[in-house]
Order: structure tokens, then C-alpha cells, then sequence
């Protein structure tokens, strides 16, 4: 019968019918002096029990895989594949399966105490090579940290999760207790107890795969994620405090970033308007200098043809333009006729509105 894969049941089960009910429809044989009825009974109970016990070992041999599971079959003791979910047939007494869980998430927490770099290893290691530095005593070069961590893990080949370690379980649980031990000693305990949390699982989940892939397990490491940390209790308080300033810089941070945007744009517009304002008087002096330089020119141009004349029309609207704008009299020393000019009447005049002046002269 083959043994790589199940017979057709259907056959099987009608090929054993048949031949039972071809034994109990047997004609019963002529008289033979040699041969006695017992014999011959004896004979066909034997061969309908061997049926019996055929028949039984090839229905022991079904068994199910269910979808979620895989199954590694063994015979006579060796690997001999792997069959995945479905009906299937092995020999019994022969071959041995062993079914595996491939889709299930095992989980396990890990907790304790663990140590921490400290201050005075960063500064041996900012040291040159050929400096050594000064031993520190050992109750001042770690610091102590409690860590709950959470694990998940699967089992991604089950011939070697069966195989290839013992107790592959206990083996992660071990390797994940090593990651944690190695990856904290490299961290700051102000780091592991604020900033550095993520890093911290992360760091562990690499640290885990690393260990585990030369070993060839059949584990695959799903998540790590750190579910407490604390300080020592004669440190807690003060790192809650440290907590709580980080909080607070955050928040302060966030602040300042809502009043640069809401102040930002305003003085964006005011310093574009201040500039555009710029733009425009440079705009008008240069225009007012193009044009004096004009005027300048066009009038050294007449000067040139006659100076006598445009000296004379120059002075001329230079004191017209002096004298439009003054309260004063000028007369002339050598005449001799006398003038009265009221002055004073005058300027009040020029000060007075005409509504004023109106009002006066009807007064008069």
C-alpha cells in the first residue's frame, strides 16, 4: 500500500464488503477424509480477523490537519515531510506526525531588574585609545531599572521548532531576557525612563532576531513592546519630575509654535508693506532728481547762449519767489516822497477770514 499520500477509502471500504461477503457465500466444500470441518473453520475465522485488523489499521491511519495547523510526519523515528492542512493518511505504527499551531501568537512576560550604563562610561568612552581610564567603583558605575517587557513570537517552521533546540520556548525566554540585559546596558537611565522607550524595544526586537536566526529555531519574533519601566524607589520621585518638566517643554514648545504662526504672517505683511512703501519713494526721489537734472541742464543750455539774460530772468524769479512769501516792505532810500503804509492792518488782514473783514467794514 503506498504510503505518500491517503487510498481511495471508497475502494477500500468496497474491496472489504466484497471479500466478506464472498466468505460467508462460499459453497461448503465436498467431503475430504483428510482434511476435518474444524480445520477449515479455524482457517476462515483467521482470515476474516486478519481482514478485520487491515481494515482498521488503514482507518487508524486518517487523521485531519486543521487550517490553522501544520503536521511534521516522522517514519521509523526520521523526518519525512511536512503536510499541510487537510485529510491526510500515514501509516500507523510506522509513521508519527506531531501537529504544530503555525498561525497561533505565543506570548510570554519578562520582568526584573536590570542595569544600566552609566555617566562615568561615556566619558571613558570620549577617552583617546591609548588613555585608560580610572576604574569606578562598583556601586557607583550602573544604575538599576525594573523592566516588565511583552514578547510575541510564532512558529514559522515546525520541523525546526521540533528539531533543531530543546525546549525552543525556554530558549526564548532566555534569549529575550540576554537582548534586554545587553541592549539597557548600553542606555542611560534617564533615557530608558523617558526618551528612549521605543528605542529600548525596538533595540531588544533586533537584538532577539540577531541571536536567534543562527540557531535556526523556526521562531519568528513578532513584537517586543515594553510595557513598564521604573526607577529605583529612591530616584522615582525625581525622575517623575524630570517626566513631568519633558511634558511640560513640550507643551511650551507647542505654544511657541502656534503664537510664531499666528504673529509670523502678520509681521511678514507688515515688513512686505514697508518695503513696497520703499520701493515707491526711491520710485519718486529718482524720478524728482531725473527730472531737476532736466531742468538743470535744458537751463545750461540757455545759459550758455545767453548768460547776460537768463542771470538776469534767475535773479529776477529767485526774488519774486522770496518776496511772495514775506510780510516785509522795501523802499527805496532816495526817494524822497513819504509813504504811509499800515503795516500792521495789513498783516492782520492776511490773517483776518474775509467773513471777518466783512463784518468789520459794515462796523465802520
Amino acid at each position: 500500500m503506498p504510503v505518500n499520500g491517503p487510498p481511495d477509502l471508497d475502494k477500500l471500504v468496497a474491496d472489504f464488503f466484497k471479500k466478506i461477503r464472498a466468505l460467508f457465500q462460499k459453497k461448503p466444500p465436498t467431503w475430504q477424509p483428510t482434511e476435518s470441518p474444524r480445520s477449515h473453520y479455524s482457517g476462515s475465522l483467521a482470515g476474516l480477523i486478519s481482514l478485520v485488523v487491515i481494515a482498521l489499521w488503514v482507518l487508524s491511519g486518517f487523521f485531519i490537519v486543521n487550517p490553522a495547523e501544520e503536521a511534521v510526519i516522522l517514519r521509523f523515528g526520521q523526518y519525512a515531510e511536512v503536510v499541510s492542512p487537510g485529510l491526510h493518511w500515514m501509516a500507523r505504527f510506522i509513521d508519527t506526525k506531531y501537529l504544530v499551531d503555525v498561525q497561533k501568537i505565543y506570548a510570554f512576560s519578562l520582568q526584573g531588574d536590570f542595569l544600566t550604563k552609566s555617566s562615568e562610561q561615556d566619558t571613558a568612552n570620549t577617552q583617546t585609545v591609548n588613555i585608560t581610564a580610572a576604574p569606578v567603583p562598583a556601586d557607583q558605575s550602573k544604575n538599576i531599572v525594573n523592566v516588565e517587557l511583552n514578547v510575541q513570537y510564532r512558529i514559522s517552521d515546525p520541523r525546526a521548532y521540533l528539531f533543531n533546540v530543546m525546549e525552543p520556548d525556554n530558549t526564548v525566554q532566555a534569549v529575550a531576557s540576554g537582548a534586554l540585559s545587553d541592549v539597557i546596558g548600553q542606555m542611560q537611565l534617564d533615557d530608558v525612563l523617558t526618551t528612549g522607550r521605543e528605542a529600548l524595544s525596538l533595540g531588544v526586537l533586533e537584538r532577539m532576531k540577531i541571536i536567534l536566526t543562527p540557531y535556526n529555531t523556526g521562531i519568528d519574533i513578532m513584537a517586543v513592546t515594553l510595557r513598564k519601566v521604573q526607577a529605583p524607589d529612591q530616584v522615582r520621585e525625581a525622575f517623575n519630575d524630570v517626566n513631568r518638566a519633558d511634558q511640560d517643554k513640550a507643551t511650551y514648545i507647542q505654544q511657541a509654535q502656534a503664537y510664531a504662526s499666528k504673529v509670523l504672517p502678520l509681521a511678514q505683511g507688515a515688513a512686505a508693506r514697508i518695503l513696497a512703501d520703499a520701493n515707491a519713494y526711491q520710485q519718486q526721489v529718482t524720478l524728482s532728481a531725473e527730472a531737476q537734472v532736466a531742468k538743470f541742464q535744458a537751463l545750461l543750455t540757455a545759459y550758455k547762449a545767453a548768460p547776460v539774460v537768463t542771470r538776469e530772468r534767475l535773479y529776477l524769479e529767485t526774488m519774486q519767489a522770496i518776496y511772495a512769501n514775506t510780510n516785509k516792505i522795501f523802499i527805496d532810500g532816495n526817494s524822497n516822497n513819504l509813504m504811509y503804509l499800515p503795516i500792521d492792518k495789513m498783516m492782520r488782514q492776511e490773517e483776518t477770514p474775509p467773513a471777518r473783514l466783512g463784518a468789520e467794514a459794515n462796523e465802520n
